[in-house]
């Protein structure tokens, strides 16, 4: 008994050191770009190369918010994002409430969630030569509206499934005694069943914007100047024909992961009761 102890005690510190090793492993790239983004240039090509810069500094910040002008595409970036969540939570609303509360056959219900489904697994390199046609015909090239309408597109099929797995945990007798007692379907909508599923569509708020703000090829392919580019087309630009500005890009990498990281830890709660609960569990 004592020898099995042992041995169990043993293998459990083994699978802790993999844990940390491979946690290190995981955060070490993200160190890194933080202690890029605060070394000087003169500090790039030293040998041995130093983990922590010997004299931090915050110029790269400046120099690409300010220096550069993306401080635009951040605006750019938050507002399309915004813009395409509110259009994706009213749509999933939409789409997920009649498949959830009205007496729909089981066939048809089916069939539109895994159509929906469907769009989501389509690449978006294989439609962006037949979009960048309809959105420059339609005269949307370079115009933050068409990134908003891509984005709430390719971001709605994962969000109605969300929702609808949101919609099933909320018993229905709630709307139906508020019918009882004269109550319209919009108003026991909005009175009881909205403020309900508040926790899943903050989670799924969270998690489409999540999305939406990392997208890079649409928003490559689809804008041109400062106007409508996005942050992430920024990390591109500083990529140039005779140098990589590695400070500046790692700058800009930095508040990219800065802004989702904070929205995701305000609702980590949410999000994981949605991965958890929203999507997999099924009501019996």
């Amino acid at each position: 008994m004592l020898g099995s102890r042992a041995h169990h005690a043993i293998w459990r510190h083994i699978v802790q050191v993999l844990i940390i090793a491979g946690l290190l492993g995981y955060m070490f790239p993200f160190f890194w770009m933080v202690s890029t983004s605060l070394k000087p240039k003169s500090e790039f090509y030293t040998y041995p190369p130093s983990l922590l810069p010997g004299h931090p500094s915050f110029g790269a910040f400046s120099s690409v918010l300010i220096g550069r002008g993306y401080i635009t595409l951040l605006g750019n970036s938050i507002v399309i994002c915004l813009s395409a969540v509110i259009f994706i939570l009213a749509l999933s609303l939409l789409i997920a409430y009649p498949l959830t509360r009205l007496s729909l056959p089981a066939r048809v219900k089916t069939g539109i969630l895994q159509w929906i489904l469907s769009l989501r697994f389509l690449p978006p390199i294989v439609v962006v030569v037949p979009i960048f046609a309809i959105i420059r015909t339609a005269g949307l090239y370079d115009r933050p509206v068409s990134l908003i309408f891509l984005y709430s597109a390719f971001g709605l099929p994962f969000a109605v499934w969300m929702v609808k797995g949101f919609l099933q945990e909320v018993p229905k007798e709630l709307e139906e005694a508020a019918w009882v007692d004269g109550a319209s379907r919009s108003y026991a909508f909005f009175r009881i069943l909205l403020p309900l599923l508040a926790p899943g569509i903050l989670a799924t708020a969270v998690i489409s914007f999540a999305l939406s703000w990392s997208e890079f090829l649409f928003a490559l392919i689809l804008t041109a100047t400062p106007r409508a580019q996005t942050f992430p087309v920024g990390v591109w630009g500083l990529v140039t024909q005779f140098q990589i500005i590695w400070n500046e890009m790692a700058a800009v990498g930095v508040i990219s992961v800065i802004v989702p990281v904070c929205l995701l830890l305000f609702g980590r709660r949410y999000v994981l009761s949605a991965l958890t609960f929203g999507v997999i569990r099924e009501k019996s």
